[in-house]
């Protein structure tokens, strides 16, 4: 009985959210599932096959409506700071599919809440980490995707101030970027490269760029290129400078992390190591210690 009314719940829990988030008519409805059966005939004939599994037959349609609906509720600003951040993180996924999936989250996460009793406390403590985890997710791979970006950025300083020295332009020195280094940073100057491809002045995507990884690494020289350009000051000193300064940081950086070592040894080996040493060392004269007292 506990099984069936869980999964009435579920399906109540997922039709009253639907209800609530994607009040459109019978006739918007229509309208997206017949752009959808279009869509699969004119591109993706494969992807309607009716063989194909119950995720991709079911599920998936009902995400993706579910994902529309949340987006068309999200306030432009919300919107605006999800996507920076989404941006941020490589674009692993897209704000709808990250709003229905915190959605979704939280509805199994208040499924304990049937049982009554404490179990309501733990439910709701359940909804708001599941309704969170997502977020977690992305900061975490906007973190170490930032942490990539600032290892790898004196290398890219010092390819792009020889590349310019020995007389290649601005554009040219970014393709040679992106073609020697991986990701993020192939990812962030191949866009870069692209949007003054097409015609963006150069500041506004240099600074958008910055804006997109929120370093201050980064943002430092992106500062100073578009100051040099709108100065008419020689670029390939201010790349030369730049890189120089962030060779210096990283060295910093580095000093400072090996001062951290010892104090973030001393827990484990308090707590793991001289235990263990304790216990080899002093454990045989404890038994036989032991031994002759019951003698």
């Amino acid at each position: 009985m506990q099984v069936i009314a869980i999964i009435l719940a579920i399906a109540l829990g997922y039709s009253l959210g639907l209800y609530i988030v994607a009040p459109g008519t019978v006739q918007e409805l229509e309208r997206l599932q017949l752009e959808r059966v279009v869509r699969h005939r004119g591109g993706q004939g494969a992807s309607a096959d009716p063989e194909r599994g119950f995720v991709d037959r079911f599920l998936r349609p009902i995400f993706e409506e579910l994902s529309q609906a949340l987006l068309r509720y999200l306030p432009q600003r919300q919107g605006e700071l999800l996507q920076r951040r989404i941006e941020r993180a490589g674009n692993p996924t897209t704000p709808g599919v990250l709003l229905a999936s915190r959605f979704l989250l939280a509805v199994v996460g208040l499924l304990p809440a049937l049982f009554g009793g404490a179990a309501i406390v733990i439910a709701l403590a359940l909804a708001v980490l599941g309704w969170r985890l997502p977020d977690f997710w992305l900061a975490r791979r906007a973190t170490a995707r930032q942490h990539q970006m600032v290892r790898h950025l004196p290398d890219v300083m010092d390819l792009l101030s020889v590349s310019v020295e020995a007389g290649l332009g601005f554009d040219a020195a970014l393709a040679r970027v992106t073609g020697r280094f991986g990701e993020p940073v192939a990812g962030e100057f191949g866009r870069l490269l692209r949007e003054l491809q097409l015609g963006r002045p150069r500041a506004e995507a240099l600074r958008d760029l910055a804006q997109r990884m929120d370093l201050p690494d980064l943002t430092a020289f992106v500062n100073a290129v578009v100051q040099a350009d709108e100065l008419g000051v020689g670029i390939a000193s201010v790349l030369r400078a730049q890189s120089e300064q962030m060779r210096a940081l990283r060295k910093q950086r580095a000093q400072e992390a090996a001062l951290k070592v010892p104090i973030k040894m001393l827990f484990p080996l308090i707590f793991l190591v001289f235990p263990a040493m304790f216990i080899v060392l002093l454990g045989p004269a404890v038994l036989s210690f032991v031994q002759a007292l019951h003698h």
